[in-house]
């Protein structure tokens, strides 16, 4: 008997949530839409039990889906063939009829769709999986297992949801617009192709022609979803590790098409718009007999890559002896309110220097990094007391001067140091005057190896708002001992304010916020009392740890 992978535990588990609850699901969708006048269908679709069945195989369809999508940012080999026989396991299960059902009931409610918060779990699941490759190759094999046969897991599903339909209790999904029959002939363009053609005068070598709107242009792309929580999808090109530099809009439900790779046929109206649209758009359902396109492509970029995949276990990544320096230079940033800003970078013996630093050096698998992200490599030379780099490019080769940079070099903890104090950290995002958030957050540390964070956090809705008759605030915070928010707005209207607040409440008991903790190198291993555990880069940013780097910035002592 096959062993369970993580993601078939992770698929398992939420299915078993699915089915002791699609019935308080299904009974609160039917309470909601209200009891229907006549007709045995509607009776029947309104059943708590067959209802929530449409929502146990929609809810299945995008654990799947964030399953899929988990594996295609983690750059696993089969992404295109996952791709494909999601898609054609999606349609042979109707599960596009499905979701489109769930999704209008849900828009009916103004709420947002009962799997949101599930499928995340789901898709941080699979990211965290220690072999994604293997795990994703097990999920694709799965689709044709009794375990994903949502046909028989939910026998009525599909006509509960054609009564529906029929009722008009959920929109009926559009139709999808099909070019019938093969064209005999033509030229399909790359996504990228398409965007050398439209780049703006001077750049794509056509001069006022590529500014001009295109008709019946042919292009070849993936159906993937754009937003969540409506009907939205993209066309995109995916090249493994790199990827067209821009995505096509689609303005037409493409449910039934999510995860194929397809040709369609549509406009460009406006080529000068910052989002590239295929307006009018319709499916080539049968694309022999076209040939590629010989035109020039616009270059594919490197697609990011999830933290996990450079990640390595703790202890066996970059060690202290390669190091030469961890390298720190702050700055202001008023962009969009106030902020304090650093950039960390770790400087190798070898010469080069790693820039996305948001883990301890000894958990950076620098091999997997090089290959995956060259670009976030660079050279490194000293240059007195301060750096020089030289970037690299997205094929890992030096790109551009030698640029001088105010990076000075952070010693680590020695081991098993002890804080004693309160260290802060605040920002504003925002502006007086459209309103915005001023945020605090805090962390003591007492010499017995304990530590407890807070957090405090006011917005409010600007001088403008106030003009008009409208002030909104809210305030929320939390410490060791539980969080609690509150919140308080006076709308003006032509008929005099409206006034409405709502008063504190704790939430937790701030076991989430509190535990223990060591210092030692570059490492803070935060310890919480409700079991989970951070392990953050750290160091301290003076000779008297007046500052300390935690995480992704630094922390000043309160005076």
């Amino acid at each position: 008997m096959k062993a369970e992978t993580g993601v078939e535990k992770g698929l398992r588990k939420p299915r078993h949530r699915i089915r002791t609850s699609v019935q308080a699901l299904g009974l609160g969708l039917t309470l909601a839409l209200g009891a229907p006048a006549t007709a045995a269908a509607a009776a029947s679709a309104l059943d708590a039990g067959t209802m929530g069945q449409v929502v146990g195989a929609a809810t299945l369809d995008a654990m799947a889906e964030a399953s899929v999508r988990a594996c295609v940012e983690m750059g696993v080999p089969q992404s295109a063939a996952l791709q494909t026989a999601f898609a054609d396991w999606r349609t042979r299960h109707r599960l596009p009829l499905l979701r489109s059902v769930v999704m209008s009931l849900a828009a009916r409610q103004h709420r947002d769709p009962p799997w949101k918060d599930m499928s995340e779990t789901m898709h941080q699941r699979v990211l965290d999986e220690p072999q994604p490759d293997k795990a994703c190759e097990a999920l694709m094999q799965d689709w044709s297992t009794p375990t994903m046969d949502a046909s028989t897991l939910y026998p009525a599903a599909v006509a509960t949801a054609q009564a529906l339909i029929a009722e008009k209790l959920a929109h009926a999904p559009e139709p999808l617009p099909v070019v019938p029959g093969s064209l005999g002939g033509g030229q399909v363009l790359t996504i990228a192709q398409l965007l050398k053609l439209i780049e703006p005068a001077g750049k794509a070598g056509g001069g006022q022609d590529a500014r001009r709107p295109l008709s019946n242009v042919l292009v070849r792309g993936r159906v993937v979803r754009w937003l969540d929580d409506r009907v939205s999808f993209q066309l995109v090109q995916d090249e493994g590790s790199f990827s067209a530099q821009r995505a096509i809009v689609l303005r037409f439900d493409a449910e039934p098409l999510l995860g194929r790779e397809v040709v369609l046929r549509g406009d460009v109206k406006n080529p000068r718009a910052y989002t590239v649209e295929l307006s009018d758009a319709a499916w080539l359902s049968d694309p022999s007999g076209l040939q590629a396109s010989p035109l020039p492509a616009q270059a594919l970029r490197r697609k990011p890559v999830p933290l996990q995949r450079v990640l390595g276990k703790p202890g066996q990544g970059v060690q202290e002896k390669e190091l030469t320096a961890v390298v720190l230079y702050g700055y202001g940033d008023y962009s969009n309110g106030s902020q304090w800003r650093e950039d960390v970078r770790f400087l190798l013996r070898d010469g080069s220097a790693y820039l996305r630093t948001e883990m301890p050096p000894d958990q950076l698998d620098a091999g997997r990094s090089r290959r995956l992200e060259p670009q976030q490599w660079a050279r490194w030379r000293a240059r007195g007391e301060h750096y020089d780099f030289q970037a690299q490019n997205e094929q890992g080769a030096p790109e551009g001067a030698w640029e001088a940079a105010q990076h000075r070099p952070m010693r680590p903890w020695a081991p098993g140091t002890r804080l004693e104090g309160s260290y802060s950290r605040s920002a504003f995002h925002g502006s007086l005057f459209t309103g915005g958030t001023a945020s605090t957050n805090s962390i003591r540390f007492s010499r017995d190896g304990r530590f407890e964070r807070s957090f405090y956090a006011q917005s409010g809705s600007g001088s403008l708002a106030a003009v008009q008759g409208t002030v909104i605030h809210g305030a929320s915070s939390g410490d060791g001992k539980g969080s609690q928010s509150v919140f308080a707005g006076t709308v003006g209207t032509g008929l005099g304010n409206v006034t409405t607040t709502s008063g504190p409440a704790r939430k937790d008991d701030g076991a989430s916020r509190r535990g223990s903790y060591t210092l030692s190198g570059y490492v803070a291993v935060l310890r919480y009392d409700d079991g989970h555990e951070e392990r953050l880069l750290s160091f301290p940013v003076d000779d008297g740890s007046r500052s300390v780097y935690l995480g992704q910035g630094s922390y000043s002592i309160n005076k």
